[in-house]
């Protein structure tokens, strides 16, 4: 099972819900298809024609559906409706290392109650009843005392992945600011003003171009 967490919000496309402080959002299938999408490819700018074809594979649709869905998504985000980020007349994007991406096994059930067929046939002759009760006391105690050091194997391992991703996390907090790729070309900055049509024709890809607060672009070697 694979989910995807940004800070204490929770992604589960599987479940089709994104859950954050406040409460859970049910998504529907299409906006389950377009925000795991746009998260497997961090950093790139998606058109509207590639998010259609994800989010409605082999049907027809008008394009206002997909303003519906990123609407409907941003609304789960609550306040948080910078993780998707519209690039004007090219598309939508999601900046790098906003989600972190973390898989789980799915749980076993034990059935506890299992019967011992040697205890069920002593407690048939009353006299043995006693030394039945006993061997029980004595097989539970035996069970216990094996089962902690494989309680205590549990406890440390989500201990070690609850700090795996609190390091992820403090890690991923210093990637700022929000970058993406271009045609090879690196962006970073305010990329919410992003406008394709103004960026240079002449940039090498070596360079890293930066945009500010008033939507001007600087390239930095």
């Amino acid at each position: 099972m694979i989910i995807y967490k940004y800070g204490k919000d929770v992604f589960e496309p599987q479940k089709s819900a994104y859950t954050n402080q406040e409460a859970t959002t049910k998504l529907s299938a299409s906006e389950t298809k377009i925000l795991q999408f746009l998260i497997d490819n961090s950093g790139e700018i998606i058109s509207r024609e590639k998010l259609l074809e994800i989010g409605w594979p082999d049907k027809v649709v008008v394009p206002n559906s997909l303003n519906v869905a990123i609407a409907n998504l941003r609304k789960a985000f609550k306040s948080k409706n910078e993780i998707i980020i519209t690039i004007k007349g090219a598309g939508f994007t999601i900046a790098n290392n906003t989600f972190i991406q973390q898989q789980f096994q799915p749980e076993v059930v034990i059935d506890n109650e299992q019967h011992n067929p040697e205890q069920l046939q002593l407690t048939d002759h009353n006299g043995d009843s006693n030394t039945v009760g006993t061997d029980a006391k004595k097989t539970k105690h035996t069970s216990t005392a094996h089962s902690l050091p494989t309680m205590a194997k549990i406890g440390y391992g989500i201990c070690l992945t609850a700090m795996f991703a609190w390091v992820m996390l403090w890690a991923s907090s210093w990637q700022s600011p929000p970058c993406v790729t271009v045609n090879a070309q690196k962006i970073c900055g305010n990329i919410e003003l992003l406008n394709l049509q103004k960026l240079p024709q002449n940039l090498s890809g070596k360079s890293t171009v930066y945009i500010d607060t008033n939507g001007k672009m600087y390239e930095k070697i």
